[in-house]
């Protein structure tokens, strides 16, 4: 290396020339979307391209170069004052590009500032110090923002939190046994009501906790960003990916996460979400909603995984709005004890334990309005759907939809699913098939059970519905488990069920099973002539029956 002053590094710009040919080549080049987040001149950043023209910028966009603030890059020395520096240069002329060149830039707490673009240049990783001393006292993150608008951190560099440094020598052993707390950093990556952001290309490595955190937050873009941590609690324990609460206008896409939690969660008061063209593991669960209304989730993978899907709700959180389409999905083979494809839980309270029948609880969440469609999915449990009894999930459909039962673990709550269910219980305890509790308006269209071989009969039934009125069955082919006495479909306290174009596959013993408190059910043009015995009827109520194909006496 060859010093550190600004003229004689090889990696500083020598001139307003060089750093306005440098800032029009990787821009353009990269990450073109970054700039479009800056607010409009004066003085600072170009007018957004038009949707038909090629990238325009404005050569007068002021370009910070931190080493021309003294940082080294040299992934030794504590950069946060000098790179602090340039960040508040940018801010003082209204804004600007904050650029990194190639190197590795160890640093404390960041503060962003509004109209700034943060770009990491190739071969650059802004790094965190893995001295806890070296933070902000009370804001342990890497990169914070707050009430600040317009900013955007892109470019192909990478942000490495240095989390598995918070947790080694046998500290993760014992925080996991309750014998010491974890003193690590917080989210590394947080704004707080903020306005405009765009996180554009960027790799994020490594956080101690959650890796992006914003809230109360709107006009927010994600797009083909990298997030890599551990992904089992034993080496990335909280690291969630990407988690939202209270945000509004929000747009992920092309985004590659691969977590030790949750790959993205979505809760509080958040609205206008779009998720698209992802790619998701974690040993949690790759999606989480807590708290939403209006969301799309689409055109994704989820591979070997903890969860697939999952949605809680309680004290008065709503859901309200969800559609997901395109998606294929499959929980890990590690995990023996779980894995649950999708489960939606709503109780008035967030609670682990039974709760005593007498108790006060408080109004219960709402999920409402959810459509999930065009899925393939392979899992340990199916479909886990528990209600409350005053707040039913209300409008839940899924529409060709492909499961299969991987099989990989012992239900101890199969047979007999408790109420309330444990809220941790979909990775070691969900059932098998698929469960349906407390529904109001439950639409099942041409979806598919199969099973893994060897099948075993404990998996019981493909379908239960517990407390659910205005069922509709349509196009549903399965059978339940081979050896099982229970039935393919059981219904239970269900009121106003239409079951129509179904068919039962061979080797299904019997199909339908009618038990206490279910009464209006209609069956209409479906195949049960494969079955042994087509419906069990253990109720005094009146089945509708019409053009169905029986068994051959």
């Amino acid at each position: 290396m060859q010093g550190n002053h600004p003229k004689q590094h090889v990696r500083g710009l020598r001139s307003v020339a060089d750093r306005k040919l440098l800032l029009l080549i990787c821009l353009a080049i990269v990450a073109p979307g970054c700039q479009s987040e800056l607010r409009e001149p004066p003085p600072v950043a170009s007018s957004a391209p038009a949707a038909d023209s090629s990238p325009a910028f404005d050569t007068d966009l002021p370009l910070f170069s931190v080493i021309d603030f003294g940082a080294t890059g040299d992934g030794v020395t504590l950069e946060t004052d000098a790179l602090q520096r340039a960040i508040d240069a940018a801010a003082r002329a209204g804004g600007g590009t904050v650029y990194f060149p190639a190197g590795n830039y160890r640093s404390g707490t960041l503060q962003l500032k509004e109209n700034l673009s943060l770009y990491l240049g190739p071969g650059s990783t802004l790094s965190g110090s893995t001295d806890l001393k070296d933070y902000h006292p009370e804001k342990t993150h890497l990169l914070y923002a707050e009430d600040a608008d317009h900013i955007s951190i892109c470019g192909p560099g990478v942000i490495d939190g240095n989390g598995p440094r918070f947790w080694d020598n046998g500290r993760l052993e014992k925080w996991l046994k309750g014998e010491i707390e974890l003193s690590r950093t917080k989210e590394m990556i947080r704004f707080d009501r903020c306005s405009h952001i765009r996180l554009d290309q960027v790799q994020v490595r490594d956080g101690a906790f959650w890796n992006i955190a914003m809230g109360h937050c709107r006009e927010i873009v994600i797009d083909g960003i990298r997030i890599r941590t551990g992904v089992y609690e034993d080496d990335g324990p909280n690291t969630d990916g990407i988690n939202l609460w209270h945000c509004q206008r929000v747009a992920i896409s092309n985004c590659d996460i691969v977590t030790g939690d949750d790959c993205i969660v979505v809760l509080g008061e958040s609205r206008d979400v779009t998720i698209t063209n992802c790619q998701l593991q974690t040993s949690e669960t790759a999606l989480m909603i807590s708290g939403v209304e209006n969301l799309t989730f689409s055109n994704s993978t989820i591979r070997d995984s903890g969860c697939g899907i999952g949605f809680r709700v309680w004290s008065e959180i709503v859901v309200d709005g969800v559609a997901i389409d395109n998606i294929v999905l499959s929980t890990s083979p590690r995990y023996q004890n779980g894995g649950t494809a999708i489960y939606l839980w709503s109780f008035p309270v967030y609670t682990e334990t039974v709760i005593d029948d007498g108790q006060d609880l408080p109004p219960a969440g709402k999920i409402r309005n959810i459509t999930i469609s065009n899925m393939v999915a392979t899992a340990n449990g199916l479909v886990c759907v528990n209600g409350y009894p005053e707040s039913p999930v209300e409008g839940l459909t899924l529409q060709n939809v492909r499961f299969t039962m991987f099989g990989g673990k012992q239900s101890e709550y199969n047979e007999n699913p408790p109420y309330p269910y444990p809220i941790y219980g979909f990775h070691n305890a969900s059932p098998y098939g698929m469960f349906f509790r407390y529904v109001d308006d439950l639409a099942l269209r041409q979806v598919r059970v199969q099973w893994n071989e060897p099948e075993r009969a404990e998996w019981g039934s493909a379908l239960r519905c517990w407390q659910v009125n205005d069922l509709e069955i349509t196009g549903f082919f399965g059978r339940h488990a081979a050896g099982s006495q229970q039935p393919t479909v059981s219904l239970k306290q269900v009121d106003r069920a239409s079951i129509r174009d179904c068919r039962a596959e061979q080797g299904t013993g019997t199909f339908l099973e009618l038990r206490e408190g279910t009464r209006n059910v209609s069956l209409w043009g479906n195949d049960l002539s494969a079955a042994e015995r087509p419906m069990d009827n253990q109720t005094e109520a009146a089945v509708f029956s019409d053009q169905n194909r029986l068994p051959e006496k």
